[in-house]
């Protein structure tokens, strides 16, 4: 056992001093980069240091590619294995020296920062950056154990490194196909849901931690939790290692049919994501893109044209895998299909377009609680400005939920339009929890707009959303708080600023009645406005300059709230009031 741990450490002293020449050429690629040329042109070197920072890793990634290329090469291989060190502890001597090499890289880019004092908060980048680059150098080995090639180990790093986010694509893919057999399911809120609740990729990349979050526990428990799986697997696959494949692209048949198999879902997701079109064209273009990747990849691995029956039976099993567990998720969602909630047990609820409103919405009420009736007139004031207007009225949930009904029975709608919004629907309940929906609009000339614009047009015109949506003129009480730091400036079509003193108490009252006028909304495309991101009606009036008003009451980060009024013909009285022709 001595004599073994003395061999290992020898190896891997001598391995260190083989590598001086590395050491040497990464030392004077790194300062030039991000020390001399920022110098040279006397210019800020933010820029420069996160080059830097990238050159680590394309540096780090060869060096891995070099160390471990011994395993696909059968006289390299055959030196190595007469070497008094198991090939494991080989593999985990150039880890080993990876990570030195790497540490000795960090400490030169953060040196660089330091000369330069630069702004950049390299720490911060730093807690995701170690951890991918250790991450990555194990990765490299056991794609390296895995590989028949050099070339091959590289592709399967990068591949291996985003395994989670293939995972990912391929997951919402299969709630995209869940999304067009069934209305109203958005493959980005159950995407957002299922990352939420199970599938949380940026705690396995560890992002989650870039966001000003302290390094804790879990950052450890997690970082350690991947290396040493990928330490058990390289362990495992070294031992079963087939040194008969060396020189082919894949050492391991059945790694090989795992890669065709994910990478041949990959271009038919990206494909149909992009795509509309009806769910069977959808579908046939996507299995026929899927058994083409599948044949070129098992082609390219096996180098013949003609793949082998084995291939043929993995690819139609895993197919048939995917088929049945997309079928199970549309059987689970069925029943949900037709849920529109009583009225009377829905505390808030949006109306518009914009999915991405469930992700602002829906974090904000998880880490502040702010469906609590104390905290929610504060929650609704901090995201009017972004158009997530909450409907607390009950007369106005009352008709969100008609609305709901009338799409759920017909999504047709006659526009003159080519292009309509889809119309998501938000309901946050009593009890705490959330419905999400989400209905694409089919333009259909033969459509009857009547009960949707009629509807549409009640909530339109309702009190509640032009004083949610404008609260910085209509609520007496903040307006009397903030009116001293509201700060005004009119500029005109081009986005010129235009002189002038301004009395905000009287153009306030001006803009209140062209708003009141504004939103008495005709039932005509009311629909329409309703499913836009302003609710502003399809027929666009002429642009005449705007209004920005900044207001210092602490809302944000910035401490201030910015808002922007667009004078178009309909502020008739503001526009007097301003001299605007």
């Amino acid at each position: 056992m001595e004599q073994r741990k003395n061999n290992f450490t020898s190896l891997l002293l001598y391995s260190l001093k083989s590598k001086k020449n590395w050491f040497l050429l990464s030392t004077v690629i790194i300062l030039i980069t991000t020390t001399l040329i920022p110098f040279i042109l006397g210019i800020e070197g933010e820029v420069f240091i996160a080059f830097g920072i990238v050159e680590i890793f394309i540096l780090v990634f060869v060096n891995c590619l070099v160390d471990n290329s011994f395993l696909h090469n059968d006289s390299k291989l055959a030196y190595y294995k007469s070497k008094p060190v198991s090939l494991k502890n080989q593999i985990f001597i150039n880890i080993i020296n990876n990570h030195i090499l790497t540490v000795f890289l960090l400490a030169l880019v953060l040196l660089s920062k330091t000369v330069q004092n630069s702004a950049i908060e390299l720490l911060e980048v730093y807690k995701f950056v170690i951890p991918w680059l250790s991450v990555g150098i194990f990765l490299s080995a056991l794609s390296s154990v895995l590989s028949g090639n050099t070339v091959a180990a590289g592709l399967m790093t990068i591949f291996n490194f985003a395994l989670p986010g293939i995972f990912y694509l391929i997951i919402y893919f299969m709630f995209s196909i869940l999304a067009d057999l069934i209305p109203g399911f958005s493959a980005d809120v159950l995407m957002e849901y299922f990352v939420d609740a199970f599938y949380k990729l940026d705690y396995i990349y560890l992002i989650v931690y870039t966001y000003n979050r302290t390094i804790d526990v879990l950052y450890f428990l997690i970082l350690g939790s991947i290396i040493a799986f990928i330490t058990l697997l390289i362990i495992k696959m070294v031992k079963r290692r087939k040194n008969e494949n060396t020189g082919s692209f894949m050492a391991f048949d059945g790694y090989k049919y795992f890669v065709a198999v994910l990478a041949s879902l990959i271009i038919p997701a990206l494909f149909t994501m992009e795509f509309y079109g009806s769910v069977v064209s959808k579908m046939t273009v996507a299995l026929l893109l899927a058994a083409l990747s599948y044949y070129l990849i098992i082609a390219i691995m096996e180098k013949a044209f003609r793949i082998s029956k084995l291939s043929i039976k993995v690819f139609l099993v895993s197919m048939t895998a995917f088929i049945v567990l997309t079928g199970a998720t549309v059987l689970i969602a069925t029943p949900y299909k037709n849920t529109v909630p009583d009225s009377k047990d829905v505390k808030v609820a949006y109306i518009g377009v914009g999915g991405w409103h469930y992700r602002v919405i829906n974090n904000a009420i998880k880490e502040q609680d702010v469906l609590d009736d104390e905290k929610l007139a504060e929650f609704e004031k901090r995201y009017n400005d972004i158009n997530a207007v909450l409907f607390k009225n009950k007369g106005n949930i009352e008709n969100i939920t008609r609305m709901h009904r009338e799409v759920l029975n017909n999504q047709g709608y006659n526009s003159q339009n080519s292009y309509m919004n889809n119309m998501t629907i938000n309901y946050y309940m009593n009890d705490g929890s959330m419905i999400s929906r989400e209905y694409r609009t089919i333009n259909d000339a033969n459509a009857e707009n009547k009960v949707k614009d009629e509807i549409a047009a009640q909530i339109l015109k309702s009190d509640e959303l032009k004083e949610k949506t404008y609260f910085y003129l209509y609520d007496e009480d903040y307006f009397q708080r903030y009116k001293d730091s509201y700060k005004l400036e009119l500029r005109d079509e081009s986005g010129t600023s235009i002189d002038g003193n301004i009395d905000m108490e009287q153009l306030r009252l001006h803009l209140i009645k062209d708003i009141d006028g504004m939103f008495n909304y005709s039932v005509d495309g009311a629909f329409e406005a309703l499913c836009s991101y302003d609710y502003q009606m399809p027929s666009m009036e002429k642009y005449s300059g705007y209004i920005e008003i900044s207001i210092e009451d602490g809302r944000n980060n910035r401490g201030k709230s910015y808002y922007s009024i667009n004078l178009g013909e309909r502020f008739v009285n503001t526009r007097e009031f301003l001299g605007i022709e």
